[in-house]
């Protein structure tokens, strides 16, 4: 990498010889899924669970953070699905907002197996075949746990319904409320007082959330 880029920073070097290696092993899995005859009868999904980490020269732009914030640079990541003759090939849709919780659903209708236990997630198998979803009023939640002295246990959140985002970035931070549809760099917070209902109604989804959650323990007792 050094030799490609003169003068990059040792870290982001380091950093996309990590992410160079991680293309050639999944360029291996899917080498091995063709030769195997497997290819065509696979789906292939590829994600992340966090935006880059900006200390060792990730890059989030034109998203706003990295990893462990709230900002969408932090949470907002792509995901690339592969099936082979049912989705097309280089198709791109950059509207439909999905949690990782979403694709065990979704590949559960894929495989025609039917759920029916209660659950949160929510299939977007219309989405992957160029469809249109069902119309959605879901709020969704981020939520960071730090078991660290840094924040002794305390949690800090995000929450979006539609357009309307309410983040914070430790827990000793008031929130700050954003129309992510007007202001996707999340630059200008919009006061409470020029938007009373529609905070308070992202913030009584999360602390709604936060009572649920709190309900079930994150950590095992000590014996």
């Amino acid at each position: 990498m050094k030799q490609r880029e003169t003068g990059i920073d040792p870290k982001r070097a380091g950093l996309v010889a990590l992410i160079e290696h991680l293309d050639h092993g999944v360029g291996k899995v899917i080498d091995t899924l063709k030769s195997e005859g497997l290819w065509e009868n696979t789906v292939v999904v590829f994600t992340s669970d966090n935006g880059g980490q900006s200390s060792v020269g990730a890059r989030n732009l034109p998203w706003r953070g990295g990893k462990q914030e709230m900002w969408d640079g932090g949470i907002r990541v792509s995901t690339c699905v592969s099936w082979p003759g049912k989705i097309e090939a280089g198709a791109v849709n950059r509207d439909h907002l999905s949690l990782t919780m979403d694709i065990y659903p979704t590949l559960a209708e894929i495989a025609g197996i039917p759920v029916e236990h209660e659950m949160d997630g929510r299939s977007f198998l219309p989405v992957l075949l160029g469809k249109e979803m069902p119309e959605e009023n879901r709020p969704v939640f981020w939520v960071r746990l730090e078991g660290n002295q840094k924040y002794g246990g305390l949690h800090y959140h995000a929450a979006r319904l539609n357009e309307w985002k309410l983040l914070r970035n430790t827990p000793f931070e008031p929130y700050q409320l954003f129309n992510v549809a007007n202001d996707p760099g999340e630059t200008t917070p919009i006061p409470r007082a020029k938007a009373p209902k529609k905070y308070d109604e992202v913030f009584n989804a999360l602390m709604n959330h936060v009572n649920e959650a709190g309900r079930f323990a994150w950590q095992r007792e000590n014996p």
